[in-house]
């Protein structure tokens, strides 16, 4: 009988058991050309190399598109390629498109007119497949800075993560050695907390779509649902599929956010604390509530199988308190008691009263 030799061991030792999983990467791009290529190196930099990338431009007007073409074919790098959209459909439409293009078992979104630092990949990864509880999907905290990379802020201040004490409402992730034993590509040592939100934890607790990284099996139905609105499709996304397993919310800021005058906040300067957004994005406030609890309503039995009878009328309950013109909709009927659906009828009359009279109503 042979024995392995020490270097035979030593090789079996090495070797994962398991192969390791591939991300999609898709880069949405529409006038973006002074930007683009940031986003494109800072994707070749990661040290996590299993990924493939797609860069959506969504019929760019300054030249974009035969930027990216001739960057391409410099770089010559098999995992990126173009694909050029014959006339402009929105961001949604491009996080389709990307989507479509990649048969991934994870998937992330980054805007032209953002960088990501080295490790983003590989800490959402390992992230993702902790010990402990799998999730829909992930976001990690940003750096602010302008449009030429000077540092505006050291934190996305809306991401949900620990910052004076324990997040309440949430999990906090330990640490796993054992992955990065089995296959040393996803070791990842941090100091940075990770703290999981299940499904029921309501409103916006991520950073902008550059900071997550999405299960695919989580992303699909979200994407294939017939939102009316073309943009702020992170809301959307974020919102829609974190309701099946919950978020991941990485504490460690992995990526630059640029505030350049033309993304959500308007050319607004950055004053600290929460970001204002423009009225052109905040005006669809209200559409995208009501794209939410469409999706909702359509998905509810699946939703209900996956975390119990009572978690859609909850969540209902919840956004109509958010969005209260939505407190009239007769499909809530069903899910909501009748105290619940007078009180937001309550909530939405008082209100127009003051909007008419200027005051409370007697």
């Amino acid at each position: 009988m042979r024995y392995p030799t020490t270097g035979e061991t030593a090789q079996m030792e090495d070797k994962s058991p398991f192969e390791l999983p591939r991300v999609g990467v898709v880069i949405t791009s529409y006038n973006y050309r002074a930007y683009v290529e940031d986003a494109i190196r800072s994707v070749l930099a990661q040290t996590y190399e299993n990924w493939d990338c797609v860069i959506v431009d969504d019929a760019s007007t300054d030249g974009s598109a035969d930027h990216v073409r001739d960057l391409l074919k410099q770089i010559s790098d098999p995992r990126l390629r173009l694909l050029a959209r014959p006339q402009n459909g929105g961001q949604l439409a491009a996080f389709r498109d990307g989507f479509a293009a990649s048969d991934a078992s994870f998937v992330t979104f980054l805007d032209s007119d953002d960088v990501w630092l080295p490790n983003f990949l590989l800490a959402h990864l390992s992230a993702h497949l902790n010990a402990t509880q799998p999730a829909s999907l992930s976001s990690s905290d940003l750096f602010l800075v302008d449009r030429d990379r000077a540092l505006l802020a050291g934190s996305f201040v809306m991401l949900r993560k620990p910052r004076f004490e324990a997040e309440a409402g949430g999990v906090t992730i330990p640490p796993s050695r054992q992955l990065g034993e089995m296959a040393r590509e996803l070791a990842y040592p941090s100091d940075h907390p990770v703290t999981y939100f299940g499904p029921s934890a309501y409103g916006w607790i991520w950073a902008p779509t550059s900071s997550m990284v999405f299960r695919r099996g989580a992303l699909e139905p979200v994407l294939a649902f017939p939102f009316k609105v073309t943009i702020g499709t992170d809301y959307l996304a974020a919102t829609c599929a974190h309701l099946a397993a919950g978020s991941l919310i990485l504490s460690e800021c992995l990526g630059l956010y640029r505030l350049h005058g033309s993304n959500a906040t308007g050319g607004l300067a950055y004053a600290g604390g929460r970001m204002l957004l423009s009225p052109a994005y905040a005006s669809l406030d209200a559409a995208m509530g009501a794209d939410v609890l469409d999706y909702v309503l359509a998905n509810a039995e699946r939703l209900r199988a996956i975390n119990g009878r009572d978690f859609v009328p909850e969540f209902l309950a919840q956004h109509v308190r958010r969005f209260d013109t939505l407190a009239a909709d007769p499909r809530l009927t069903p899910f909501l008691s009748r105290k619940s659906r007078w009180r937001q009828l309550r909530k939405r009359f008082s209100r127009t009263v003051r909007r008419v009279f200027g005051g409370a109503p007697a």
